[in-house]
């Protein structure tokens, strides 16, 4: 995982996205995001109230994910808790969320004891879609 980034990202900026740690959702939310890498073709979508929906589908992701997610930070610091999915049954985790110089997003586990989402979030980069 990539360590040492820019310090913030699209904090202040009037919603234009820039490498760094992510602190809210103004930047990225209203982008469909697609798995880059191993692991198959998986899509998440943010809404401003912190809340993920990923499907497999891209037609599906906004209006009828399979998963959803709500999220709250604290400075860089998002916290997760799954809402539906096949990951509910894990506990609430920890993640920064960076944005990379190629504006990709990678998640960066602070603590996460879920391998399923901890192995499907952290071992890829997300790409935004036009």
């Amino acid at each position: 995982m990539a360590v040492g980034l820019v310090l913030l990202a699209a904090c202040g900026t009037g919603g234009e996205l820039r490498p760094g740690r992510v602190t809210s959702f103004e930047g990225i939310a209203g982008t469909i995001y697609e798995r880059q890498g191993s692991g198959g073709e998986f899509f998440f979508y943010f809404f401003e109230d912190g809340t993920w929906h990923g499907s497999s589908n891209r037609d599906l992701v906004v209006d009828r994910p399979s998963e959803i997610k709500e999220t709250r930070f604290e400075g860089t610091t998002a916290f997760v808790t799954e809402i539906k999915g096949r990951t509910t049954d894990c506990p609430d985790a920890m993640y920064e969320i960076h944005v990379l110089e190629n504006l990709n997003l990678q998640y960066v586990a602070i603590e996460d004891t879920c391998s399923k989402r901890s192995i499907a979030l952290n071992l890829s980069e997300w790409a935004p879609l036009p």
